[in-house]
């Protein structure tokens, strides 16, 4: 009996460190969420202008995603179907002694309709506008999501409005699924709801790929004025959706800083908004907000923000800024491109890439060139630097 005893009380014990030891384990996983103390520039690498691969013609590229198991890029052209069909490249970056040595464009996805067509060629067809701003790419389910600006044109008494969207694709671009999008996020002939160009410029996935957010690039009509110079209180939404069920689950207000320079002439194009965001971590965004303004016209600004999300006030049910003004996100200026004293074309798209050699992230920037004989299709290097 005693040595039965015995048996039974070290079972015990030893029942008791294995359950200590998970729990300690489950501790230790625990720790704090990394963020972002601040950005080194490592390089800069620049693509020929208007290249050509497998017919189509490279450029425009609004959005860059990395998938880390294949070291594979993905980048989506803005092109609506003028220059060649609506499309994401595949690339390989290639980064030798903390420089990218080499961009190598290795495919092309066409984005396919629901219809399972290719998107036809601009103008052929009023009721479709692909414009792709920007694309993430899902590993867990192998599909990735993009983002139409659509279109919201008024010209000699014809209108054509296209609808801005959400759309989920397989790997070879077959059309899968949309997002629902909310009340007051789509294209109306009146002013309301979303602005023309200023639909989700910016997508990231967080939590695991169990949440994703969409900016805004400017305010809707109901929330107010577009940034201006000497004026830094507009603001613009940025959304949380669960990506299980589709559902928008959260809405904030984010704050855009004023033009930092006064416009020659009063147009359209003088803008300062949301281009990318990217997830740090399950709370905080990195924000790039881009501003241009004529007679600038050789030289975008950009600035990246950290912005927390927690404790932000949730604005979903509340329908206009101007009528109740909410709380606004919190921002902190991270880095602002032009200390770089270099040329700073239309930056567009932001992603992780691999880790460098001293085991800290890389952070690879890209443009999208408009196509233009006067733009430079560059990519920017950053080393990030992480506070635990």
């Amino acid at each position: 009996m005693k040595s039965a005893r015995i048996i039974i009380a070290a079972f015990y014990f030893s029942l008791i460190i294995l359950l200590a030891s998970c729990s300690a384990n489950r501790l230790g996983a625990s720790k704090k969420e990394t963020s972002i103390s601040s950005l080194s520039f490592l390089s800069e690498y620049i693509l020929p202008l208007n290249q050509k691969f497998e017919n189509t013609v490279v450029g425009g590229l609004s959005g860059i995603d990395y998938d880390i198991k294949r070291d594979q890029y993905y980048l989506i052209s803005d092109d609506p179907s003028q220059l060649s069909p609506a499309r994401i490249y595949t690339a390989k970056i290639d980064i030798t002694n903390n420089k990218i040595d080499t961009i190598e464009i290795r495919g092309v996805i066409p984005i396919l309709q629901a219809n399972g067509k290719v998107y036809p060629k601009l103008g052929t067809d009023k009721r479709v506008k692909p414009d792709g701003e920007s694309v993430r790419y899902n590993p867990h389910t192998r599909q990735l999501l993009w983002s139409s600006e659509g279109e919201r044109l008024f010209r000699n008494g014809d209108t054509t409005i296209v609808q801005p969207a959400l759309t989920y694709i397989n790997e070879k671009g077959a059309y899968l699924d949309t997002i629902s999008l909310p009340a007051g996020f789509h294209f109306t002939r009146q002013e309301k709801g979303v602005r023309k160009n200023a639909f989700f410029e910016g997508l990231s996935y967080a939590d695991d790929y169990k949440t994703l957010y969409a900016s805004l690039e400017e305010p809707r009509y109901e929330d107010g004025k577009q940034a201006a110079f000497g004026y830094g209180q507009a603001l613009t939404r940025i959304l949380k959706f669960d990506t299980k069920t589709g559902k928008n689950t959260a809405q904030y207000a984010y704050n855009l800083g004023e033009l930092p320079v006064k416009p020659t002439v009063d147009m359209d194009w003088n803008v300062n908004g949301i281009s990318e965001i990217l997830a740090v971590n399950s709370h905080t965004l990195l924000v790039m907000e881009r501003a241009w303004a004529k007679g600038h016209d050789d030289h975008t600004f950009i600035k990246l923000y950290l912005v927390d999300l927690n404790g932000a006030e949730n604005v979903m049910d509340n329908p206009s800024f101007v009528q109740t003004p909410p709380k606004p996100l919190s921002k902190k200026l991270l880095f602002d491109f032009d200390s770089l004293n270099k040329h700073i074309d239309n930056f567009e798209g932001v992603t992780f890439g691999p880790k460098l050699p001293n085991g800290n992230p890389s952070l690879i920037f890209c443009v999208d060139n408009n196509f233009g004989k006067n733009q430079v299709q560059q990519f920017f290097l950053f080393e990030v630097r992480q506070d635990m």
